[in-house]
């Protein structure tokens, strides 16, 4: 049988559902499952389509959500021809456009509806009548939600998604990205102008929610007690400018560095060159919370001790006090002292970024994952919990 995803969002797209999405379909070929996904036609696809083990549909999803839906669905028509057996279930790998594009493929395939939730887009109407009538819809008519943290699945159950069809998955990483050796650790840090000095590192789109802003003003403390301190923003958006002007008001510029974007090759080495990760992401009215937080993950698996806050699903993906430390959101005094606290602990930064290492093969590879996917819809199937 054939496990068919629509992906909206899906690379060469970056971002945490587009990662997952992608991941997942691929953890799930790997362990032998005939897969196919349905995605958003982009410019340079083909050479992200043509590295992965399994086929990939493409169709036009920009303009409105009616057509993209409608263009993802017959997308899933022409992936059903590409995979071997009967569809086994059809995967929205979240909610709009994805969910109601499922629901018109439904109709000739027959099969369980999977939807898979991030951190709440699902639930975020926005005083939309018509958007709020359609979640409502995909909620009722789906057989399975998959959620990426307990945050996330509590989301669901708010949303009244039947308790015995909510299950959770995580997201994951693949540890062998984020291996480097010295020379290639010590040589990024050359090239950024580090050298032996302590490294914060953000890892993260420049938006308010990823709270860049927090850890600059944490930062004149975390500089009175380890004043060789460096913080490195890798990543690029709108609050640029805001970042480095506010690091110039705060007098700490000379002690930040914005990276921009970084290429995948490099990032691996980044990670390892840290000495802690730190994203203490916090609420914005409007804005999704951290569902999961895959980039303390990717920290995690670089053997590098994180830093973030009690909000969303983050404390799914920081093992307090075990693989990191958590602190309440916008508290800079807090932020300031548990990184200062790490900084100046280099034998407990050594062994939280060990057990983060351990933590991520044990629990958060793709694979494992993929693993539990499979589960969750063997249940569903076996008519567990309906």
């Amino acid at each position: 049988m054939s496990i068919l995803f629509i992906a909206d969002d899906f690379p060469p797209d970056v971002g945490g559902i587009q990662t997952f999405a992608c991941e997942l379909a691929r953890a799930t070929a790997e362990l032998g499952e005939d897969v196919a996904v349905v995605a958003s036609r982009q410019e340079g696809s083909g050479g992200v389509d043509g590295e992965l083990p399994y086929p990939v549909v493409r169709v036009p999803t920009r303009g409105s959500y009616v057509m993209a839906a409608m263009n993802l669905a017959a997308g899933v028509q022409r992936a059903r021809e590409m995979v071997q057996g009967p569809p086994r279930c059809l995967v929205a790998t979240k909610w709009s456009p994805d969910g109601p594009a499922a629901i018109l493929a439904w109709r000739a395939l027959r099969c369980p509806m999977v939807l898979i939730g991030h951190g709440g887009e699902f639930c975020h109407a926005g005083g939309n009548v018509i958007k709020w009538l359609a979640q409502r819809v995909v909620l009722r008519r789906m057989d399975l939600f998959l959620a990426n943290s307990e945050y996330t699945a509590q989301l669901f159950r708010q949303a009244r998604a039947p308790r015995e069809r909510i299950g959770i998955i995580y997201g994951g990483v693949r540890p062998e990205r984020f291996e480097s050796s010295a020379e290639q650790v010590a040589a990024v840090r050359e090239e950024l102008g580090v050298g032996d000095r302590p490294m914060l590192l953000t890892v993260a789109r420049l938006v308010e929610r990823k709270g860049h802003e927090t850890v600059l003003r944490a930062l004149p403390g975390v500089l009175a007690q380890v004043s060789e301190a460096v913080y490195v923003i890798a990543g690029e958006g709108p609050r640029r400018e805001r970042l480095a002007e506010l690091a110039q008001q705060l007098g700490v510029a000379d002690s930040v560095i914005l990276l921009g974007h970084v290429e995948e090759a490099m990032l691996s080495a980044v990670h390892c060159a840290a000495d802690v990760f730190v994203m203490p992401s916090h609420p914005v009215p409007g804005k999704l919370a951290e569902g999961l937080g895959l980039a303390f993950l990717d920290a995690a698996a670089a053997g590098t001790p994180c830093v973030g806050t009690r909000f969303g699903g983050i404390p799914d993906a920081i093992a307090d006090g075990e693989t990191g430390l958590l602190v309440e959101p916008r508290d800079e005094q807090a932020l300031s002292a548990a990184l200062v606290r790490l900084l100046s602990e280099p034998e407990t930064a050594r062994r939280m970024g060990e057990a983060g290492r351990e933590r991520v093969r044990r629990d958060f590879t793709w694979r494992r994952v993929a693993q539990r996917f499979l589960a969750e819809l063997s249940r569903i199937e076996s008519g567990a919990g309906r």
